[in-house]
C-alpha cells in the first residue's frame, strides 16, 4: 500500500495546489464538451446532458477538497496545460466530426480522469477519499457511453478515432510530463498512473471492437 504524504506540509500544499487545479479545470471542460456533444446528438441530448451535470458536480467536489486544504488551486496553469485538447476538441466540432469528439472526451479524456482518480485513491486525504471514489465511479459511467456509441459504428468511425488519437494520447500524457514532480509530491508515480493509463485505453478500445493500440 502506498504511503500518505503529509497533508499538512507546505510542499503538499503547493503541489496539490497544482494537480487540483488540473481536476478542477478538466471536469470542468468534460461538463461544457458533455453540453456541447447534446447539440451535435440530439438523439442523446437528454443523457449528454445529465452526463454533463455529473462532470460540473464533480468540479465542485474538488474544490471543495482543495478548500478542506486551504490550498489555492493555479487554475491558469490548468487552463494552459489543457489548451491543447480544449483546441482539439473545438477544431473537431468546428469540422462536425463527432467521432473525434466523442473519442477525444469520452475515450481519452475519461481514460485519463480514470487512471488518475484510481492512483490518487489510496493516497488521498480523509476528506478527498470518498469524494474520489464517487467521481470515478461515475467516470466509469462516461466511459461507457463512449464505448456503446463507438462500437455500434466500429467500421465506420474507424479512421477519425485513429486520427484523433494520434494527436490526443501524447498531449494527454505530456501533462504528466509537465507535473511529474508534483504528482510524485502528493505520492503518485508517475509510471504507474501512465500504466494505469494505458491499460484503461486499451480495455476500452477491446470494449468496443478495436484490437490494439493505435499507431
Amino acid at each position: 500500500m502506498a504511503s500518505r504524504p503529509d497533508y499538512g506540509s507546505a510542499s503538499y500544499g503547493d503541489a496539490f495546489s497544482r494537480i487540483n487545479a488540473l481536476v478542477i479545470v478538466g471536469e470542468a471542460m468534460a461538463d461544457r464538451h458533455f453540453r456541447r456533444l447534446a447539440a451535435l446528438l440530439p438523439q442523446d441530448r437528454e443523457e449528454l446532458r445529465r452526463l454533463g451535470a455529473m462532470e460540473g458536480r464533480h468540479a465542485a467536489g474538488f474544490v471543495g477538497c482543495g478548500r478542506h486544504l486551504g490550498v489555492t488551486p493555479d487554475l491558469a496553469l490548468a487552463r494552459r496545460l489543457l489548451a491543447p485538447l480544449q483546441q482539439q476538441f473545438d477544431a473537431c466540432e468546428s469540422e462536425g466530426d463527432v467521432v473525434g469528439c466523442l473519442t477525444l472526451q469520452c475515450l481519452i479524456i475519461e481514460c485519463f480522469a480514470v487512471a488518475a482518480y484510481r492512483c490518487y485513491l489510496p493516497v488521498a486525504d480523509p476528506y478527498a477519499a470518498p469524494i474520489t471514489a464517487a467521481v470515478l465511479q461515475d467516470e466509469d459511467e462516461h466511459l461507457g457511453y463512449g464505448e456503446q456509441w463507438l462500437r455500434q459504428r466500429l467500421e465506420a468511425v474507424r479512421e477519425p478515432l485513429e486520427r484523433c488519437c494520434r494527436q490526443a494520447v501524447p498531449a494527454a500524457l505530456s501533462l504528466l510530463q509537465a507535473l511529474q514532480a508534483d504528482l510524485e509530491a502528493i505520492a503518485i508515480a508517475p509510471l504507474e498512473l501512465i500504466a494505469e493509463f494505458v491499460v484503461c485505453f486499451q480495455e476500452a478500445l477491446e470494449a468496443i471492437g478495436y484490437m490494439g493500440l493505435p499507431e
